[in-house]
């Protein structure tokens, strides 16, 4: 068989980016060559998902930074090359040989200058994550020549901030493709209420710099809940992020207290379905919580003002608490206020969140848009 174009997927990031792009790669991969393009590791997760996708057609290239880069690199535990020195050794590879290159974050700089006027490569960008605070905004969206949205919804806000480029399509959530048949065990076998704190890494808006070891004590204490704390994936795994040293065994030791630091559980959906609440600030995984309605709770220890502002839309689907010592109303009252205002709410927002067809997946419309896109422009 004669596969039409060459796509390149560029992955140099943690984890949780795979969910997003690895599903539409496959799909794609049935009648174009495909490679995920990517850094030196081990990288099990990548390898298992394209096994159980029937990946086989898909090739992954490692491919390493500058020898001395990687040295420094390694020097200062950096588990990951750095993003711009990775690009410019192999951008003269990527830009000849690839009709498209699809982003799932912001770090196409190089690239783009270097491809200048040329028409070619496409740069294709699939956000990683249901758009939510500020960053999903980010005007850096505009450079890409081809925009995959998951929703209406999610078009209607980009052209409201003048952020739609030319060529897109609506495809809908790839992740929930790749995690539609993931049978979790349960974390607790007790009873209890489950509470899940997913807080952000970004010191500026997480709720953790300011209240999270608040919050561990408050459950380590508590008879009525348990507790998973399972936060962003970044928040103590990036260069830069928190030290998780800070974080007492007490902690770990109690039997109603589940940390997750950065395993596959934390980014694949496990935690979000076995909570009974969800408790966070920022993340846009609370979108994929509330799939299943349920209750939530949001932490504002900056005390930020929120309301009318597109980047808070999340906390409408729940109370926003401002101090710790409110959480224990907040959580008392949870059910109770879910089901007189936020239930719909949270319906409301889904529908306009996640594009659905019958007939087809996120990701197989996603890899049909993208092929046609390119058999019109190649």
């Amino acid at each position: 068989m004669v596969r039409k174009h060459k796509i390149a997927f560029i992955f140099l990031d943690e984890i949780h980016h795979i969910y997003h792009f690895i599903s539409i790669a496959v799909e794609l991969s049935k009648k174009n060559q495909v490679h995920i393009l990517t850094y030196p590791a081990k990288h099990e997760l990548l390898y298992k998902l394209l096994a159980n996708l029937s990946g086989g057609n898909v090739r992954v290239e490692k491919m390493q930074t500058y020898i001395f880069r990687a040295f420094t690199d390694k020097l200062k535990n950096r588990k990951l090359p750095r993003k711009g020195f990775w690009m410019k050794k192999h951008q003269n590879y990527i830009l000849n040989n690839f009709d498209a290159v699809v982003f799932s974050d912001y770090y196409h700089h190089y690239l783009l200058k270097a491809r200048g006027n040329n028409t070619k490569p496409k740069f294709i960008i699939f956000q990683h994550g249901m758009p939510g605070r500020g960053y999903s905004y980010n005007k850096e969206i505009l450079d890409f020549d081809f925009q995959l949205l998951y929703s209406s919804f999610h078009v209607e806000q980009l052209k409201q901030k003048k952020l739609l480029v030319k060529d897109w399509t609506v495809s809908g959530y790839p992740k929930l493709d790749v995690v539609k048949n993931h049978n979790a065990t349960p974390i607790f076998y007790n009873g209890k209420t489950t509470v899940l704190y997913n807080p952000h890494f970004d010191p500026e808006l997480s709720s953790w710099y300011l209240m999270g070891l608040d919050v561990l004590e408050y459950f380590y204490h508590s008879k009525k809940y348990n507790l998973i704390f399972a936060p962003h994936i970044n928040l103590f795994n990036k260069l830069g992020g928190d030290d998780a040293s800070q974080i007492l065994q007490k902690y770990y030791n109690s039997e109603s207290i589940h940390i997750d630091l950065g395993s596959e559980k934390s980014v694949d959906m496990t935690y979000l379905n076995s909570a009974d609440i969800y408790l966070g600030d920022v993340s846009s995984q609370v979108f994929e919580f509330i799939i299943n309605p349920r209750p939530c709770i949001f932490l504002n220890p900056q005390e930020i003002k929120y309301k009318g502002k597109i980047s808070y839309r999340f906390w409408q689907t729940g109370k926003v608490v401002n101090k710790i010592e409110k959480l224990p109303k907040a959580l008392k009252k949870a059910r109770k206020s879910f089901q007189e205002k936020y239930r719909k709410i949270q319906e409301s927002m889904t529908a306009e969140n996640f594009y659905l067809e019958e007939g087809s997946t996120a990701s197989q419309r996603a890899a049909t848009a993208i092929t046609e896109y390119l058999d019109k422009k190649l």
